[in-house]
């Protein structure tokens, strides 16, 4: 894919461009460069890039021009003058990561207007709903596309996802993909960062989804407000022709409903919305409901567990009833989904105790997922869990009062601390519990697994949370090759 640069840089609305004597042409006219790729990682960059300086959260992009002019960038484009006797073009911008959405969009050919984009926001659940509707939009005969939390699949490949929604040059590279390949919608997690950093910008949404807001990501908003106006910015840009799918049992369904200009349909349990569902039976095998739609009621029975799976059903649903899709079909594609990787997967090695691994790592999911445990199981519920570095640290008493409300015993242990000392994080989640907890603090995450599956008896659940589908642990100095499933299979298979 080759662009001039003359073509491209039509789409950024107020930019100057900054050139040496070099780059004009006899005329005097600028030097039009081919563009054969943008870059926004210097290390990335290759011959014929457009490189695109951006100011990150720790590194800014500008101090690294000169290792992307020297691997072979033809034009740069950033918030400053960049090089003085640089002999290529310099476009300056006011906004680097919105003129690298702008500029991708172009470069790309505009995918998400030749492919129908469903986003999915919120808290929690946003993995579980995009993997349901993925699972609806195949039994209904479409080519579907999925990007989120635990992997990028295109029709062709699956690779995985170093963050839920990718930063926009990568996002369009990726809709172009599924677009060449003749993929009918697109399903993409969206995150708040995602939506604060404009990498969607540029995505023309056919629907977008809310599934709910709880307290998470503080670290990087200022406020819970803050975080809720980055969850709306989504439905304020969709398009009169599109519409949205909200789930207005959550209270921030208000807020959001008043950003949208487009259709609405709405899901609940509680209220009355248009599409909801009765439940009917839960158990460690799964979970029945009659899901009710506009269109009729059916009964779907499925091996997802508890109330909190029945929302992410709903949200697929009323995205799938919002673009036309029968009940029946909607019914076969949620019975015919696929558990999602992490997400209270079980790990079943012929023990008489159930053990799930899942990726709860808010209070939220944390309290809705043990709630549900406790619903369905008579024996004692075990929870093995920390708190990762760098991030919301107003979290960490919160899930210690909930692991002491709804568990018989846990072990507060690593998750990643990053940065941070795993001892000052643990103290922290410390300070939600109270003194009738019972419980044990082991750092060291392989022994807090370890004690847990030992002391479980039969008919005991026991619960790793907060990794779900990840395969490593990181440290400040090291990251080790670790996934909570394989480490919970090799011990059970050594005594069972």
């Amino acid at each position: 894919m080759k662009m001039r640069l003359s073509e491209l840089k039509r789409v950024l609305q107020e930019s100057r461009e900054v050139v040496g004597p070099e780059c004009f042409g006899p005329g005097g006219e600028s030097a039009d460069v081919e563009i054969e790729d943008i870059a926004y990682d210097s290390r990335r960059v290759k011959n014929g890039s457009l490189f695109v300086a951006i100011k990150g959260t720790h590194r800014d992009g500008h101090n690294f021009v000169p290792e992307a002019i020297a691997r072979g960038a033809v034009a740069i484009v950033g918030e400053r003058f960049l090089q003085a006797g640089c002999d290529i073009p310099q476009l300056v911008v006011k906004n680097s990561r919105q003129a690298l959405a702008s500029l991708s969009a172009s470069f790309y050919g505009f995918p998400s207007r030749k492919i129908k984009v469903i986003g999915v926001t919120g808290t929690n659940g946003k993995t579980t709903t995009t993997h349901l509707l993925f699972s609806i939009l195949r039994r209904a005969g479409f080519g579907v596309g999925l990007i989120g939390t635990i992997y990028y699949r295109t029709l062709q490949r699956t690779l995985p996802a170093p963050v839920t929604t990718p930063e926009s040059r990568d996002l369009q590279c990726y809709l172009a993909e599924m677009v060449a390949q003749g993929l009918d919608y697109a399903v993409a997690e969206v995150s708040s960062h995602a939506l604060d950093q404009g990498r969607v910008r540029e995505v023309d949404f056919s629907a977008a989804v809310f599934t709910n807001l709880a307290p998470e990501h503080l670290d990087y908003h200022a406020s819970l407000e803050d975080y809720l106006q980055a969850k709306a910015s989504l439905f304020r840009g969709l398009s009169p022709r599109s519409f949205a799918c909200i789930n207005i049992d959550d209270e921030a369904a208000d807020s959001i409903m008043r950003e949208v200009k487009a259709r609405v349909v709405t899901f609940a349990l509680k209220k009355e919305a248009d599409i909801s569902a009765s439940i009917g039976t839960m158990s460690l095998s799964g979970t029945q409901f009659r899901l009710q739609t506009p269109s009729g009621d059916v009964s779907v029975r499925w091996g997802f567990l508890g109330r909190h799976n029945v929302y992410n059903a709903l949200a697929a649903a009323a995205s799938a009833h919002g673009l036309g899709l029968d009940v029946e079909t909607i019914k076969k594609g949620l019975e015919a989904a696929e558990p999602v990787p992490g997400r209270l997967e079980k790990v079943d090695c012929g023990q008489d105790f159930t053990v799930l691994v899942d990726y709860a790592h808010t209070d939220h999911a944390l309290r809705a997922v043990l709630s549900m445990l406790r619903e369905i199981t008579p024996g004692r519920i075990l929870l093995v869990f920390g708190c990762g570095g760098d991030r919301d640290r107003s979290k960490r008493p919160r899930m210690g009062r909930v692991a002491t409300e709804l568990t018989d015993y846990f072990w507060l242990t690593n998750d990643n601390p990053r940065t941070e000392r795993p001892l000052d994080i643990i103290e922290e989640i410390r300070q939600g519990i109270n003194s009738r907890a019972s419980y044990a603090v082991e750092p060291e995450r392989r022994r807090a697994i370890e004690a847990a599956l030992s002391s479980a008896r039969s008919g005991d659940i026991v619960l790793i949370a907060g990794k779900g589908h990840e395969q490593r642990q990181v440290f400040k100095d090291k990251i080790l090759a670790f996934d909570d499933r394989e480490v919970a299979r090799k011990m059970l298979n050594q005594k069972w």
